[in-house]
Formats: structure tokens, C-alpha cells, sequence
């Protein structure tokens, strides 16, 4: 799959954990968006994400850094 530089190296960023969970997560995002799900779910499962990431220590602040340091 092909995404940009930024993701891409958010992504080496992360433990082999992470990498799981974040790969399952997309995986089951594509399986959704596939299946014709409604835009309501799919959101849902968008918000789910996010509050995994979050849960796991993700800030605003923390994420404005990733990404300003992979400029």
C-alpha cells in the first residue's frame, strides 16, 4: 500500500506492536470501505482508532511533533 513520505515515516517510527495494531486497523478499515459499509460506520471506526491512539499516548501535541520532525 502507498502512502505518503510523512506516514511512511511516522510508521518506521513504531514499535512492532504498534505496527500490529496499526496494521489491523487499516486492514479492517479496507475490509469495511470494500464491503460497501455506510459512511456512519466507517466514521465510527475512524473515531475507534483515534481513541486507540490515544489510549496508547498519542497527544495533539505529541502528533504535531511526529509530524513537524518528519519535514
Amino acid at each position: 500500500m502507498e502512502v505518503d513520505d510523512t506516514v511512511g515515516k511516522i510508521y518506521k517510527g513504531f514499535s512492532e506492536a504498534s505496527k500490529q495494531q496499526f496494521n489491523q486497523a487499516v486492514s479492517l478499515m479496507v475490509k469495511k470501505a470494500v464491503n460497501d459499509e455506510t459512511f456512519a460506520e466507517y466514521s465510527k471506526l475512524l473515531d475507534d482508532a483515534g481513541n486507540e491512539a490515544v489510549k496508547n499516548g498519542l497527544t495533539p501535541e505529541l502528533l504535531e511533533a511526529i509530524l513537524a520532525d518528519n519535514d
